[in-house]
């Protein structure tokens, strides 16, 4: 019976027009351009340091910008746009460190710098002008879904102002904590979390500061719509009613705290932090399931997706990766000629293993991965030097489809096999 039933699902693979594809995550930072003060030497070249990305807003899945931060407040950084899906980028350059970015449409947006000014450009960042003052150490900018017009900037010392093609007008919550998250699911509705145990929200046209939520230390939050949330810190959070949170995934503990979330709907999410975390729910937030991978280990700020199968995640020095459908080795970050083919993966599919084999002369094998459907690494073997085949027993694991990922001369291949 199980194997009928196995037989019946590679059928309905084979068939179905999607069932081609899988979706992952990617590094593309080899992508970005060199910019102003990414890479700055201090205390007389002893030390290092690469700018942070700081913000990123994208309009659809191609257009798109980044925004960069350094520890030198006064000095200017680099806007990064891309209208490729983060294939190719140009520089823009910023009047200062940017907190945040976000962009009305293609030509209006605002950018936050860390200092607390806010600046406006009407030419697709070509250039920016003042536009007007936080009163405070910024942290976030929040605006709701496109086409409004009007959003909020939050800061340090419970600090926020009001957005508007006008101009910027501060006030004061007259709340100790700063404001770290801004989230708009709709113009009549937005949260924003302090980092004192307090989540407020915006309900007509007032900010109401009666809402709390359990300990989750400095948090970050995101909402699908008016009511139904998460957040996340040094733990997961869920409300229903925007009002009420309780705690999820009691099993799960973040390593470190969590910097960001994003879900694409009411069941599927992404939260990223510290330490390189990136987790995963396909239940809402019941229960998070944390990805392997060998991407970064760098600090991650953020993730956005612009689709359901297009998204991105943002970091500390440059990280920046992409998350999009595979079709064989076709997706761009792992493209490779067919004529230039040099690996054969074989029995496919297969009931217990498979052999990795290179079909060219001189071409070594460095490293094999293998990925479930959730992006998690099951299976990963790094070659000894001169090895140009290998077999990897996978009897361990269950049925289904996996992707293979295949570093060998100087690129990445990415196959795609079946365990019966």
């Amino acid at each position: 019976m199980k194997k009928f039933l196995l037989m019946i699902f590679l059928a309905f693979y084979i068939m179905h027009p999607t069932n081609g594809q899988q979706n992952s995550w990617t590094s593309i930072t080899a992508n970005l351009p060199d910019f102003i003060n990414d890479t700055v030497i201090i205390n007389n070249g002893a030390d290092t340091i690469i700018a942070n990305i700081s913000g990123l807003s994208f309009i659809d899945d191609n257009h798109g910008w980044i925004c960069t931060n350094h520890p030198f407040d006064g000095e200017p950084s680099a806007v990064l746009e891309t209208t490729d899906g983060g294939a190719t980028w140009t520089e823009h350059d910023a009047p200062l460190a940017a907190a945040d970015i976000y962009m009305v449409d293609e030509n209006t947006g605002y950018l936050g710098a860390t200092n607390g000014m806010i600046f406006k450009t009407e030419d697709g960042c070509n250039t920016w002008n003042y536009h007007g003052h936080l009163g405070a150490y910024l942290y976030d900018l929040g605006f709701p879904p496109r086409p409004a017009q009007n959003g909020y900037a939050g800061g340090k010392n419970g600090t926020m102002a009001q957005i508007t093609p006008e101009g910027v007008f501060p006030f004061d919550l007259g709340l100790a904590g700063n404001v770290y998250c801004i989230d708009f699911p709709s113009v009549e509705r937005g949260y924003a979390i302090l980092d004192y145990q307090m989540i407020i929200y915006y309900m007509d046209e007032t900010w109401h500061v009666e809402a709390s939520y359990p300990y989750a230390g400095k948090g970050w939050l995101y909402f699908y719509n008016d009511s139904l949330g998460w957040c996340v810190g040094d733990r997961f959070l869920k409300t229903d009613t925007g009002i009420d949170w309780y705690t999820t995934s009691v099993n799960t503990v973040p390593e470190a705290p969590l910097t960001g979330v994003f879900f694409n709907d009411e069941y599927n999410g992404w939260a990223v932090g510290a330490l390189a975390q990136i987790f995963y729910t396909n239940n809402g937030g019941s229960d998070w399931i944390r990805l392997e991978h060998t991407l970064t280990n760098g600090f991650l700020n953020g993730v956005r997706f612009t689709s359901p199968t297009n998204g991105y995640i943002y970091g500390g020095e440059k990280i920046l990766l992409k998350y999009g459908t595979l079709i064989g080795i076709e997706e761009t970050g792992w493209r490779v000629d067919k004529e230039r083919e040099v690996v054969e993966v074989w029995p496919n599919p297969t009931y217990r293993q498979f052999k990795v084999q290179s079909s060219k002369r001189n071409v070594e094998l460095e490293r094999i991965e293998m990925v479930d459907v959730y992006g998690k690494i099951v299976e990963m073997r790094s070659q000894e030097p001169g090895t140009g085949n290998q077999e990897v027993d996978i009897s361990h694991l269950p049925a289904g489809i996996y992707i293979i990922r295949i570093s060998l001369d100087n690129q990445t291949i990415v196959k795609k096999i079946v365990k019966l």
